[in-house]
């Protein structure tokens, strides 16, 4: 588990690249197991509670996707147990039907310490 939280960002990105590759499985290792976590991501869809939230990640991780995530332009700003990330997420690759995809979204990550270790809370993205 991370300690700081730059190792807790760059294991939610991996843990992004293979839910987009079709394993949301270690997704559940970097979120907070707490009922209160969110995702807003880039299909519009407001998830609230952690089956709302890990249903829509099996939805996604069912789109077939091959391709990468990277988060650019990383900002941190932390307390003792609250901290955030903003950042520009780039994603490239190929869609199931062929479709060459490339987008560029802005994306504020909130992460909670708990049991001495950073844990996604919640997750916003949109287009600009």
């Amino acid at each position: 588990m991370p300690n700081t939280l730059s190792e807790a960002a760059d294991l939610f990105y991996a843990a992004g690249n293979k839910m987009l590759a079709g394993d949301c499985d270690p997704y559940a290792e970097i979120w907070s197991e707490g009922d209160d976590i969110s995702h807003l991501g880039p299909t519009g869809n407001l998830c609230t509670g952690r089956k709302a939230v890990f249903e829509q990640f099996t939805r996604e991780s069912g789109m077939g996707f091959d391709g990468t995530l990277v988060a650019d332009d990383r900002r941190f700003v932390e307390s003792s147990d609250m901290g955030y990330m903003v950042c520009m997420e780039r994603t490239s690759g190929m869609t199931r039907a062929g479709e060459a995809l490339r987008i560029d979204i802005r994306a504020t990550t909130i992460f909670r310490k708990e049991a001495g270790h950073w844990r996604v809370v919640h997750h916003h993205t949109d287009r600009f």
